[in-house]
């Protein structure tokens, strides 16, 4: 499979908390993301990165299923390796310039220009906003190459 960086606009709402990092744990729990894959939670609230996987830890950490409720921990600590989190207003690009960075890094880590999917976690009133910064960002053309090859939107 082949890696990935997904972006989360607006990380630390419902739709996230309630939706998208339970499906995507529900996922790793199955094996079916690949070995190197990272999710950034991009929102308003300040947090650093333990913060934000306690955010979703009540919700998402306890596996019903599990024979051992210390499989469904340590699954659920495996999967927080993956789970980044860059503070940002939605408004302002400095946070997007921030993004930028980490998502550097990681392709730098990685060796190679990494598939990104911007997912849009917001209302839709924050669209044209978001879009518009992605764009005067460049974050939009992906490992600062003159295209969108590298990226997808979600919304």
């Amino acid at each position: 499979m082949t890696p990935f960086i997904m972006v989360i606009f607006g990380a630390t709402g419902d739709l996230a908390q309630n939706k998208l990092i339970p499906s995507l744990f529900a996922l790793f729990k199955e094996n079916l993301l690949p070995e190197d894959f990272f999710i950034i939670g991009f929102s308003r609230r300040t947090l650093a990165h333990h913060e934000f996987h306690k955010h979703f830890e009540s919700e998402t950490a306890h596996d019903p299923l599990s024979r051992k409720a210390s499989e469904g921990q340590r699954k659920w600590n495996d999967f927080i390796k993956h789970l980044l989190y860059q503070s940002g207003s939605f408004e302002e690009k400095k946070g997007y310039l921030e993004l930028n960075n980490q998502l550097l890094e990681i392709d730098k880590k990685m060796g190679a220009c990494v598939t990104r999917f911007f997912y849009l976690a917001t209302p839709p009133d924050h669209y044209e906003t978001i879009l518009d910064n992605l764009v005067g960002t460049k974050l939009s053309e992906g490992c600062g190459h003159e295209t969108n090859s590298w990226t997808r939107l979600i919304i």
